[in-house]
């Protein structure tokens, strides 16, 4: 269905007695939805916990389960157009930076991606940072990765590749945020609108990062709302933020706004709230200190 005719159908969704149908239908076509790519949204809720509730029994609920874990895993190599700026900011910040914490950076789709573009110092690590089903699948995806690059390199040279089992070396995984103040960049690509308080999760910690991106971030001008994702494997509290009240939120924990940017190639419809729709997605750069060398601000 094109957005065009998705709107349509919203729209006479807003209508009296025919909407009570086509709302009713839309929450039964919501509910037993379960293709691997869907990316459906339904109703707007106060909280983390009142979306959550909404979840019909049975159904898995986020990313900690084998279903979730794997429903990317075939972008593991791509790059989009929303990737751009974020590729940008890291090609200034990676080459002094010793320690990047991923958050929620699946089995590490970006750095497998962006290493195509940026050049990894030697003593650099990479820390993704995920839920254990999502963690367990990335070592084995980093484990099968470096295994193939020996191959490769051993076939190149005329030789058998030796049987090792160390992972790619620069990249490891955590399930917590223990290690997230000790990072010199904070990446967040797609990952806030499913964390409940991800700001005061962040003001909990002895410590921040001089840089944080955030990438891939439903941010708009309506009111902060939190409504239920279908992503086919599972369904999930989903947050819109208000874009100013994010920001502050943010600056409310030292940093300062430098750079910002609007994603075309991800948006979100709320089926009957046309008041959330948002037509591009964002993404942030915040730097605590002083700016790369040479940069100025770009607010």
């Amino acid at each position: 269905m094109t957005r065009t005719w998705r709107s349509a159908v919203w729209d006479a969704g807003r209508l009296p007695l025919v909407g009570t149908l086509v709302s009713g239908a839309y929450r039964r076509y919501f509910d037993a939805a379960s293709a691997r790519h869907t990316r459906l949204f339904h109703g707007v809720f106060a909280d983390f916990a009142a979306a959550e509730a909404a979840i019909p029994a049975g159904r898995n609920s986020g990313y900690d389960n084998s279903a979730s874990a794997g429903r990317v895993i075939g972008e593991w190599l791509d790059v989009y157009p929303s990737d751009y700026p974020v590729l940008l900011w890291l090609s200034k910040l990676v080459p002094d930076c010793k320690l990047l914490f991923d958050w929620g950076g699946n089995v590490g789709l970006k750095y497998f991606a962006f290493r195509r573009y940026l050049t990894y110092p030697e003593s650099f690590t990479w820390l993704v940072n995920d839920v254990p089903a999502v963690v367990e699948l990335g070592r084995a995806t980093a484990k099968r990765e470096a295994a193939t690059a020996r191959a490769e390199a051993a076939n190149a040279r005329g030789e058998t590749a030796t049987a090792q089992h160390e992972a790619t070396p620069e990249l490891r995984f955590t399930s917590t945020l223990e290690e997230l103040p000790a990072a010199d960049v904070l990446l967040a690509a797609g990952v806030l609108h499913f964390i409940d308080d991800p700001f005061g999760k962040l003001a909990s910690l002895p410590g921040l990062p001089a840089h944080l991106i955030l990438s891939k971030v439903p941010a708009h001008n309506a009111p902060s709302v939190w409504t239920l994702h279908n992503m086919g494997t599972a369904m999930c509290p989903y947050r819109l933020f208000n874009r100013d009240e994010l920001v502050r939120a943010v600056e409310d924990l030292g940093y300062r706004l430098i750079d910002e940017w609007r994603m075309p190639d991800v948006f979100c419809e709320i089926p009957f709230f046309p008041k959330y729709k948002i037509e591009a997605y964002s993404g942030f750069y915040f730097a605590r200190n002083a700016l790369p060398a040479g940069e100025g601000t770009q607010r």
